[in-house]
């Protein structure tokens, strides 16, 4: 867990920010507000920039004019700012009309429910289902054919879908910092605290199983259980213990109009403490405590 209310380390500058490039222009804005003493300028002296003016700073000073002059509240806005000006953020505001294009292509196509056909990582065993059919090859081609073609626009929608809800969320609540150049483990920091971005299509099969028929009941009743079982049953090759803002779907279905309502009442400010405990290959058992926000996807 990374706090930068207080203070600002270079390597977190740089995965807030990202480039130089978004460097330069963060500072140069600040100073607008603030004058930053160790920036250095010269004047363009030809050509169509002529009499502008531009930082000159190694890479080393231009870090280090970031973090000694980081002014949580002024910088969060100024990054906030910029955030809009990138394509993710314009991508996510166009999502409603590209869902909607996603959705007419689907119908137009006659895929039926919008359902996965097969679940991640398990394609050689539905295959092996369609093989084990007394039908033709043609026939066994086909279904394959279309399966594939349901898993590519599934993962397509659910893009533009995650681009949407993480704009939502960001409009929503000013209390978010996003990151300006993705890195796994940090999307945003809420309240200064480093939150990574996870969105899961279940509360996972073994709090389905463990709950039966009243899985979804005590899903939408207890969020910080969904919570703990995201937590608990994670893959250990991405295993994490980090505060996380966990957006779940209860439902499959659930519309844009939707997904909107339910973000638009959603209240950042007082994360859920989730313990959880982890059996490792290694190491064993291990107990965990994090904080963590959890937005539940349902009709």
């Amino acid at each position: 867990m990374e706090y930068i209310k207080s203070k600002l380390s270079d390597d977190l500058a740089r995965k807030i920010i990202g480039s130089q490039e978004k460097a330069m222009e963060y500072l140069l804005r600040l100073n607008e507000i603030k004058p930053i003493p160790a920036l250095k300028f010269k004047t363009i002296s030809r050509g169509q920039n002529a009499g502008k003016k531009v930082l000159v700073l190694d890479t080393r000073e231009l870090w280090k004019a970031i973090v000694d002059s980081w002014n949580y509240e002024e910088s969060k806005k100024i990054i906030r700012d910029i955030f809009k000006e990138t394509e993710k953020y314009k991508s996510g505001k166009e999502a409603d009309s590209a869902m909607d294009v996603l959705i007419k292509e689907w119908q137009s196509l006659k895929l039926g429910n919008i359902a996965w056909p097969f679940s991640q990582g398990a394609f050689d065993e539905f295959v092996q289902r369609i093989n084990s059919e007394n039908s033709t090859g043609i026939v066994k081609d086909d279904k394959v054919k279309v399966a594939a073609v349901k898993y590519r626009r599934i993962k397509e929608i659910n893009t533009v879908r995650n681009d949407f809800i993480e704009t939502l969320i960001f409009e929503k609540n000013n209390n978010i910092l996003p990151t300006l150049n993705h890195r796994r483990g940090v999307d945003f920091f809420i309240n200064g605290v480093s939150f990574d971005q996870k969105v899961a299509k279940s509360p996972t099969n073994e709090f389905k199983r463990h709950f039966k028929d009243e899985w979804r009941e005590i899903a939408i009743k207890k969020p910080e259980l969904v919570a703990e079982y995201l937590y608990k049953y994670q893959d250990e090759g991405r295993f994490g213990a980090d505060p996380r803002l966990l957006v779940v779907y209860i439902d499959e279905d659930v519309s844009i109009d939707k997904i909107r309502e339910i973000i638009n009442k959603t209240d950042l400010n007082n994360p859920l403490e989730i313990n959880f405990a982890y059996k490792h290959k290694v190491q064993g058992e291990k107990n965990y405590k994090v904080p963590c926000f959890v937005i539940l996807l349902h009709n």
